[in-house]
């Protein structure tokens, strides 16, 4: 189930916006709706949680992430300005080619986390999380201001284009069914793959990218405002064999649960302006080349983690019993002392293995494998142990040889 925190997490200071499927979600698909990143979100549709979850995991599950900022930068210095914001190597980008960074911050804690495309030399397509988006375009624009007055860089917010999520085993299929391609169409795109051309619904064009949020294959498609009811209704109406729905709507809920089971991060919980990428354990995604030539914001604190190590780290574990430990709890030592070593940032049941999940910080010394703690709930002691991640092997489609 959706944290009480997540739930919540919304922008106090104005009226909660729509996306142009919230009719949809609420008339026609009946789903509960909950404030969420400032928008009016489904949070779970009537089949419930645990089966949305597992639908995905099983076949496709459709997700609407419109809350989602989509942003292009263009022009000459776009990648000068966006190695300055982020840890991304656009060097290392081949046209088309997208990957996760950090938006980073002076102290070098991480501002937010962001999907990066290189569509050309000077355009990128980013896609920032929703609760953050306008702090992001704020936080990016005022370096511009700073530091790259009279150079040859734009930054376009796109609200007119909502983006779906389809999730899953038989994505892929869904996907070419319902743009009439034949079986096989996308056999040759890889993982953090866009096609950002050349792909069209009803002859308007289409944001096609190979990723994700949940551990499996899959697309985020971006699509016009007007179209994207008609698109999902298309993709809802695709059958298998057997005359079942090959996909289902799925919710913040299930959200959660499949992307902890892939071990993946969600802002403003795992994630915060306090943690550098090295103690979120994130160091993967800064390049050899941005390690050594840095130029990023916060670069000499990131340089000094690298080299010296943290104090801290993120881990995942699995937790013993029904109460599932969340956000927010304690873990202490095993030991009389029960000296408090982390706290937990993430924790569900895991509808897939049948138990308890989460994530935490623990300081170094308690953050490796097979470490056993106890995570204190409502006044219990919850025997964790410390475990690898994702939980689950990730599922992320390559293209053959």
């Amino acid at each position: 189930m959706l944290s009480r925190a997540l739930a919540a997490r919304q922008f106090s200071t104005q009226e909660l916006k729509k996306t142009a499927l919230y009719n949809f979600h609420k008339d026609t698909m009946k789903a509960r709706i909950v404030p969420f990143a400032g928008y009016h979100m489904p949070v779970s549709y009537p089949i419930g949680g645990v089966q949305e979850h597992l639908h995905c995991r099983k076949s496709v599950g459709l997700f609407d992430v419109s809350h989602m900022g989509q942003v292009r930068f263009r022009g000459k210095h776009a990648k000068d300005l966006l190695e300055r914001v982020t840890v991304v190597d656009t060097q290392a980008l081949a046209d088309g080619n997208a990957s996760l960074s950090m938006l980073m911050l002076p102290s070098g804690g991480i501002k937010d986390d962001c999907i990066i495309t290189k569509l050309k030399d000077d355009e990128f397509y980013v896609v920032f999380n929703g609760a953050c988006k306008y702090t992001d375009l704020e936080h990016i624009n005022n370096i511009k201001a700073a530091e790259f007055k009279g150079k040859d860089v734009s930054i376009e917010y796109n609200e007119d284009r909502s983006l779906i999520a389809i999730q899953g085993p038989n994505s892929q299929h869904l996907l070419e069914e319902v743009l009439g391609y034949k079986r096989g169409h996308f056999d040759k795109m890889g993982f953090m793959v866009c096609h950002a051309s050349g792909v069209n619904f009803d002859g308007k064009p289409l944001i096609v990218s190979r990723c994700g949020y949940t551990g499996e294959d899959g697309f985020e498609v971006s699509v016009i405002n007007e179209d994207i009811e008609k698109f999902v209704h298309k993709l809802l109406d695709v059958k298998a064999d057997d005359g079942s729905h090959i996909a289902q709507m799925v919710g913040l809920g299930a959200r959660d649960s499949l992307r902890l089971e892939a071990g993946l991060c969600l802002y403003g919980h795992d994630l915060n302006e306090t943690i550098s990428p090295i103690e979120g354990t994130l160091a993967w995604t800064i390049s050899k080349r941005r390690r050594t030539e840095g130029g990023f914001l916060g670069y000499d604190v990131v340089k000094k983690h690298l080299d010296a190590g943290v104090d801290r780290k993120r881990v995942g574990f699995i937790a013993e019993g029904k109460l599932p430990p969340r956000e927010g709890a304690d873990l202490v030592t095993r030991d009389d002392k029960r000296t408090k070593v982390g706290v937990v940032t993430s924790g569900a049941p895991s509808p897939s293995l049948g138990f308890n999940i989460g994530m935490a910080y623990t300081d170094a010394a308690h953050s490796k494998l097979k470490t056993e703690l106890f995570a204190v709930v409502r006044g219990k002691d919850i025997p964790v142990t410390i475990s690898k991640m994702p939980f689950l092997p990730a599922n992320y489609y390559r293209p053959p040889n």
